[in-house]
């Protein structure tokens, strides 16, 4: 799917929709989005570190797969999705749109949001972990980030879907690489303890 939109962005980087859908998420006053931008930074490197480090002692008596998972997610998470805006070289909606009211430039393409990337990734690779109401919360915040994203005019709403789809499958391939690696890289501490000698 990522490949696929890829692909059809590259050709044509304003679809159809995708103008007034950034147009009427920009024209949120800016007030009223402060609160939403700083939910935003959840996807960036820095927040998932942060989250992986809080996992990690969340998890310290449960063992480390989870939070592995999670690291792994958060450090391919943070590279790839550039990888991808290189070769698919989409603009941003404040270069196809002169005068939007851009809150928020960035030097890179559009294609996929690296925010969107990193917080569905994350969320994603937790998913295993938490616990219902845990989950609800993790997927709610990825859902601000993403849509905060076009508030500030950074994106356009098919680099959302992109970005998802490619945090989705990061977290997939995260659990896929760590549930292989020897069990003693992740267990918790005295996994391998046998019984005393009077037990």
């Amino acid at each position: 799917m990522v490949a696929g939109l890829g692909v059809v962005v590259s050709r044509h980087p304003v679809l159809p929709g995708e103008v007034a859908v950034v147009e009427a998420a920009v024209a949120v006053p800016t007030w009223l989005g402060w609160p939403f931008r700083i939910v935003m930074q959840l996807g960036t490197l820095v927040a998932g570190l942060l989250v992986t480090a809080g996992v990690a002692w969340w998890r310290r008596r449960q063992g480390m797969l989870g939070p592995a998972a999670v690291l792994v997610a958060v450090l391919v998470a943070y590279r790839l999705d550039n990888v991808v805006k290189e070769i698919v070289e989409r603009p941003r909606p404040y270069v196809e749109l002169p005068g939007l009211h851009e809150r928020e430039r960035a030097g890179s393409f559009a294609y996929p949001s690296g925010h969107t990337t990193m917080a569905v990734a994350v969320a994603a690779a937790l998913h295993p972990i938490l616990p219902r109401r845990g989950r609800i919360v993790a997927w709610v915040l990825a859902a601000i980030v993403a849509v905060t994203r076009i508030h500030v005019g950074a994106h356009w709403p098919t680099d959302l879907v992109g970005g998802a789809a490619l945090g989705l499958t990061i977290a997939a391939a995260s659990w896929l690489v760590v549930e292989r690696l020897p069990t003693c890289w992740f267990a918790p501490p005295g996994w391998n303890e046998g019984p005393g000698p009077d037990q």
